[in-house]
């Protein structure tokens, strides 16, 4: 429970920095102070850049749809990295038959 809690402060603070990185100072408003409204400002910068990340088929909304593009591309890709692991493992059987020949 300790790392699932770490982990989560560590990407919290890291999408933070991400998206507050352009700001020079801790003024993220840019009204000449730092205080509460800066950082309702950096948490507004994290949450917009969350849901523009996240609406990956672009259609203003992060729902169902999102998350069915990357279902399907988390598919395709499965299904490349099994085709490369058969070819490389056929591979492998042949070269290991060829050497069991020649040795015979």
């Amino acid at each position: 429970m300790e790392i699932v809690l770490v982990a989560l402060v560590l990407v919290a603070v890291g999408a933070f920095w991400y998206y507050n990185r352009n700001t020079k100072s801790f003024d993220v408003n840019q009204d000449g102070k730092v205080d509460s409204a800066d950082v309702k400002a950096a948490v507004q910068n994290v949450v917009c850049g969350v849901k523009e990340t996240a609406d990956v088929n672009k259609d203003g909304k992060v729902d169902a749809a999102d998350a069915k593009v990357v279902v399907e591309k988390a598919k395709t890709e499965v299904k490349k990295a099994a085709t490369k692991t058969k070819a490389a493992a056929k591979k492998v059987a042949d070269k290991a038959k060829t050497s069991k020949t020649k040795a015979n």
